[in-house]
């Protein structure tokens, strides 16, 4: 059984067979149903190798013919997200790897005056752009006004709402375990570890499952409970409260922003107390987690074009999650033996 056989008993040809049966959009989705619904009936089954062969031989053209990308910041202005540091860790893994595979990087900011999310969707399909990143801050693509089946897309994070696209993310959880496991090598025994509201109550990070596992499997003389609260929201007073109930030996931090209430405290870094970023910026000299950002950057590249490769467009029926695990390294703000 052959795809020349299925185009016979449809009365079409060999090339709109084997263009259906890769899903690809120049086929109209009742004629690529008919196509699936024939082959299903007379047992037919792709040759794997033949079609490695054909993949390797459509991969194999020139950057130009390839395209680009699109990479689409739904959440901050251009100005506002390229002063994020993690942010442009995360773009230079894009932008380097985009070029490594042939493929032009072209960035959308629905966030600048003018640019809905339907204009670019407009824009993307004049310019026949057939991959298209969601970048962190990741939201979700449900309110975004896109014909998503013209694109191989695939999301940046966990998303702080329902999610639809394929996506790859930092393996929040994992990271904690691993500050966990090092600070507890290093001799620290009273762990404590603080995040936002935000980050407590949102679905769109997992570090709080990390903390929560890790507290379990200490001895109860050991645990320390989280601390929920930020500088930004003046929760200084119930900190110091927790410090002096609770009196951690290593504070984890999310972005470090606590060292302000540490110094008001008159606690010295690492003498009095240590400290641990689980994001840590790439010039700190902090003990803390390298979330390789730029890393997830370009395995966000390499899944939208093995999308593209196999004709994978539009939401899939089970979306799927790669996650990138962190690094530790070490620093000045924790004792070499504590």
């Amino acid at each position: 059984m052959n795809q020349r056989y299925i185009a016979k008993k449809l009365g079409i040809s060999q090339v709109a067979v084997s263009l259906a049966l890769r899903n690809d959009l120049s086929i109209s989705v009742d004629l690529r149903n008919r196509v699936k619904a024939m082959a299903s009936s007379l047992g037919y089954q792709p040759n794997p190798y033949v079609s490695a062969l054909m993949t390797q031989i459509r991969t194999s053209r020139k950057p130009s013919e390839k395209g680009a990308l699109a990479l689409l910041v739904d959440v901050l202005k251009s100005r506002e997200w390229d002063a994020h540091e993690s942010y442009r860790v995360y773009y230079k893994g894009v932008a380097r790897r985009s070029v490594e595979l042939g493929f032009n990087l072209v960035r959308f900011f629905l966030n600048e005056p003018g640019m809905e999310a339907k204009d670019v969707d407009k824009i993307l399909h004049t310019r026949g752009i057939r991959g298209l990143i969601l970048a962190p801050p990741y939201l979700g693509n449900k309110k975004l006004d896109i014909h998503w089946e013209r694109y191989a897309c695939v999301g940046t994070g966990y998303g702080w709402a329902e999610q639809q696209l394929d996506r790859v993310a930092h393996d929040h959880d994992q990271n904690v375990v691993i500050a966990f496991q090092k600070l507890s090598e290093l001799g620290y025994r009273r762990i404590g570890m603080c995040v936002s509201p935000f980050y407590a109550n949102g679905r769109g990070t997992r570090w709080l499952d990390g903390f929560l596992a890790c507290q379990y499997r200490l001895p109860q003389k050991q645990q320390v409970p989280l601390f929920v609260g930020s500088v930004e929201d003046h929760s200084f007073s119930a900190f110091r409260q927790w410090y002096r109930k609770w009196k951690p030996d290593v504070l984890v931090s999310t972005y470090g922003h606590e060292k302000q209430w540490l110094d008001e405290m008159g606690l010295r870094i690492p003498k009095d107390i240590g400290m641990a970023y689980l994001i840590r910026p790439s010039k700190s000299k902090c003990a803390g987690i390298d979330d390789r950002y730029e890393h997830i950057g370009a395995t966000t590249v390499e899944l939208v074009a093995s999308k593209i490769t196999f004709n994978q467009y539009g939401i899939p029926a089970i979306p799927k999650m790669i996650l990138i695990e962190g690094r530790w390294l070490n620093g000045k703000s924790v004792l070499s033996q504590h």
